[in-house]
């Protein structure tokens, strides 16, 4: 072993002054990162008052100082003639300063604006009535005073305390008075528009008629800079913890469930009307109502429009009722949230996977660095958000998007912070924006799974596979993405449709991996595929495919120690990215499977330093290497490897 690690450690000394004398392209784009879109966006607020057009230029000389590359800009709600030349002037600005611009949806004119229906939400309130007396119990959310936009949609009783609740004990109290004797639950059921207002996504033809006209105004408007400077716009759509209320869900969801959606609104207040299997039944029908509509009429829309007229769209990924995996197909600027809980991590993950399915090269990560929450090491960190830069990459977001409040602050410090983070997180979009990302296989899951976390995944639904076509084994995506494996989640299964699906691909020659947890009901799922051909069925345990090396693997003895990396292929380079997400520091072992010539470099983002890594680094038969890397607290890096 002594041996052949020094004669590796010879070749890494050659390899050492031969890239000294010759440094490539990236290693100069990755110490002075070029001035083009691999450089961070600031989202800016337009002002309404006298001075806006020369604050707002002030703001984007800002913006070019701290190193950002684009900004997203935030307009009024309505504009007059003044505003569409005030917005001219800007965006001729942006184009001498080099940024893109992004601008969010709005209105095109006063008139038109009192046109545009605003997107509405579901609200409740709940009373125990007895007799001619009420008490007030419980509100979700109770509604006082309506506010002037409220329209009710219904208003009905059921017998409180009753066990076995069904649709005919319910009392439309629109027609009908409510009985005297006994104590009765009283719901109202309303609909409001959305605070701060925005447009209904899901009213057809007016939603297809604004975002067309908005697109003629734009271009007309715009014409020395639309499509170079005016590249994206941003869709404020409905935040998922609001319940969308399209104007004809009740005509949608009897379409669909044959049932009618009155008689079960109390379901989606907590009440199982009809047991729960029909509550179930509800939640779920009502659920995929929403998601049908908004796919005809907003997702279709937006990938019909914006991107036949040369541009690209975005939306949050917490403000669409689709699975995040499926909001690059009709979005391809998928926005990530910044945050440190896991299920909100675990949604951006299948987002950036299906992104990558879909080969955007964008996938924004939305953060607010000043609303942040601190690390325990950030007195150790070169600014004190770093850590949710790192967490939005490796999530992966390829370009980041500081929210800052509206405006840059002309506060110093303020200013040093941001400017240090935006060459910082420009310096990994340098990397993270090459090439193109590896690939293993092909991922059917509604969440991302422990047992593959040691290899490159993509992530894929069934409504994604539908635009897929298979040939010669192979699953092929416009986007000209291929694979021949596909790991499929037993949760994913629920549906013969999807069982049907499953079984079709395999028949064409793709190998199909079925994986289900330690649940019993899902291992029943995964063993009705024994015996299928080209479907393996798993163990729960199992952490490595037969007969595919894992991309990545790790293990550390310092307690607590979490690593996630990201891997992407150019013609010269295989490039891994490290992320200690512990606030302690600690070594790690790394075993990477595609390696190239074998001599790994480490490059660290902060300093813009390239060092050969030499400690305990050794290459095994097969190809694979095997290095040591310190990792300080959350410390993240780069590990290369010329190919």
């Amino acid at each position: 072993m002594k041996s052949s690690y020094s004669l590796f450690s010879c070749v890494c000394w050659i390899g050492a002054l031969v890239l000294t004398a010759r440094a490539t392209e990236l290693d100069d784009q990755f110490r002075t990162p070029p001035q083009n879109v691999t450089r961070v966006c600031v989202a800016l607020t337009v002002r309404r008052d006298a001075a806006e057009a020369e604050w707002l230029e002030r703001q984007l000389e800002r913006a070019r100082d701290i190193g950002a590359g684009g900004v997203l800009l935030s307009v009024p709600m309505t504009v007059d003639e003044a505003a569409w030349q005030g917005l001219e002037r800007a965006l001729e600005r942006a184009r001498q300063l080099g940024l893109d611009v992004g601008l969010c949806d709005f209105c095109v004119a006063k008139e038109d604006a009192e046109k545009v229906p605003r997107a509405r939400k579901l609200v409740w309130s709940q009373e125990t009535v007895q007799a001619a007396s009420s008490n007030t119990v419980e509100t979700i959310p109770q509604i006082f005073t309506p506010p002037p936009s409220y329209r009710s949609v219904a208003h009905l009783a059921v017998p409180d305390g009753a066990s076995d609740l069904q649709p005919h004990q319910l009392i439309d109290l629109s027609d009908t008075a409510l009985p005297t004797n006994g104590a009765w639950r009283v719901f109202r059921f309303g609909s409001v528009e959305l605070e701060p207002q925005r447009i209904d996504p899901f009213s057809e033809t007016t939603f297809f008629r604004h975002v067309n006209q908005w697109l003629f105004a734009t271009q007309k408007q715009f014409e020395r800079t639309y499509g170079n400077t005016l590249l994206w716009v941003h869709f404020s759509g409905h935040p998922q913890t609001e319940y969308a209320w399209p104007p004809d869900m009740p005509e949608a969801f009897l379409k669909r469930s044959g049932l009618n959606l009155f008689r079960h609104l109390p379901v989606l207040a907590g009440v199982p009307v009809g047991g729960g299997s029909t509550a179930a039944f509800v939640r779920q029908h009502a659920a995929r109502t929403l998601r049908e509509l908004w796919r005809d009429r907003c997702g279709k829309t937006v990938n019909e429009l914006v991107h036949e007229a040369g541009l690209e769209a975005a939306i949050r990924i917490d403000e669409v009722p689709v699975e995040s995996v499926e909001v690059a197909r009709y979005f391809r600027r998928p926005i990530l949230i910044a945050s440190a809980k896991e299920e909100v991590r675990d949604s951006n993950r299948l987002a950036a996977g299906g992104a990558r399915t879909l080969g955007r090269r964008f996938v924004m990560g939305w953060l607010a660095p000043f609303e942040t929450e601190p690390s325990p090491a950030a007195v150790l960190l070169p600014f004190p958000w770093k850590h949710a830069v790192d967490r939005l990459l490796a999530d992966g977001t390829t370009r980041i998007l500081l929210d800052v409040g509206g405006a840059l602050s002309s506060d110093e410090a303020v200013f040093k912070q941001l400017r240090d983070g935006c060459l910082y997180a420009h310096r990994c979009q340098v990397m993270l924006q090459q090439g193109a990302p590896a690939g293993d296989l092909l991922v059917w899951s509604e969440k991302p799974l422990p047992s593959l976390a040691a290899y490159s995944c993509d992530v894929v639904n069934g409504t994604m596979l539908a635009d897929a076509s298979v040939r010669e084994g192979r699953i092929r995506f416009a986007s000209g993405r291929e694979y021949t494996e596909l790991a499929v989640a037993a949760a994913s299964l629920r549906h013969a449709d999807d069982e049907r699906v499953v079984r079709t691909l395999a028949s064409r020659g793709v190998r199909v991996w079925l994986m289900a947890e330690d649940d019993a009901s899902e291992s029943t799922t995964v063993a009705r595929f024994s015996g299928t051909a080209n479907c393996v069925v798993l163990p729960a345990n199992m952490r490595e495919l037969p007969g595919l090396k894992p991309d990545c693997v790790w293990q550390s003895d310092a307690p607590g120690m979490q690593v996630r990396f990201m891997h992407r292929r150019t013609a010269a380079h295989e490039v891994y990215y490290l992320l200690n997400e512990n606030a302690e520091p600690g070594s790690v072992t790394c075993t990477f499977r595609d390696t190239g010539k074998g001599a790994p470099e480490r490059w660290d983002p902060t300093t813009g330093e390239i060092e050969l890594l030499e400690t305990d680094v050794r290459r095994d038969p097969d190809g694979r290497v095997t290095a040591k890397i310190f990792l300080g607290a959350h410390d993240a890096c780069f590990v290369v490897f010329d190919r």
